[in-house]
């Protein structure tokens, strides 16, 4: 979980990053050497908040978007 939060931290902060988890998940996963679960959770719930996230993050916006995606992907990984 903590990779799949690493990898969404660093996606809300820099958009093009961004984009490569978007439109490549699979390859993010591999080259984070990420578990089948880690995966799951990067492809399923961390996708579907990264997608909804504007476009790019506003600086003084970061930090607060960084909070509510890494709980969201903690409480999808309960």
């Amino acid at each position: 979980m903590d990779k799949v939060i690493e990898i969404s931290n660093r996606a809300v902060a820099d958009y093009g990053f961004r984009l490569a988890v978007l439109y490549g998940a699979a390859d993010i996963a591999q080259r984070w050497e990420l578990s089948e679960g880690q995966r799951a959770l990067l492809e399923t719930t961390a996708l579907e908040l990264l997608a909804a996230l504007p476009n790019p993050v506003e600086p003084e916006q970061i930090a607060a978007e960084q909070e509510r995606v890494a709980a969201a992907i903690r409480a999808a990984a309960l």
